[in-house]
């Protein structure tokens, strides 16, 4: 019989140390992840054009009420607060789809644009754009 003994001997418990495996897939996930551009899937549309468009009148249908602390100017023409309602109201019937570009000064008090933006409400313009400066 052959003697088995020496295999015994020569058998060591093999082992793979996957530690700094593990460390480089991880690097190499985050370097994939970090590199990847991702795209929003588009798809070009051609949509139809409406039929029922509404042209838009002749006269300009944008109005600007520029403010400062003394005085408004509509359109160039100054006006008072308690003239501004009812001139909104007489523009506003005349084109239901004005629209109204309110330019402020920061050195207006902000009770003075809520009151005209209150005016301007009770007028019945609902189509109100705020003017600012950007910040420096």
């Amino acid at each position: 019989m052959m003697n088995l003994d020496f295999l015994k001997h020569n058998e060591e418990e093999l082992s793979i140390n996957i530690t700094s495996m593990i460390d480089v897939i991880f690097i190499l996930l985050i370097f994939f992840m970090v590199s990847t551009q991702f795209k929003k899937a588009s798809i070009p549309l051609d949509l139809p054009q409406s039929e029922d468009t509404q042209e838009a009148d002749s006269q300009d249908s944008t109005k600007v009420l520029a403010v400062n602390e003394n005085q408004m100017e509509l359109d160039g023409k100054i006006i008072t607060l308690e003239e501004l309602e009812p001139t909104l109201s007489k523009m506003y019937a005349e084109n239901p789809n004005i629209a109204l570009s309110l330019e402020c000064e920061r050195t207006v008090d902000f009770e003075r644009v809520v009151q005209i933006l209150t005016k301007i409400q009770n007028a019945g313009i609902s189509k109100i754009g705020i003017v600012h400066e950007p910040l420096e």
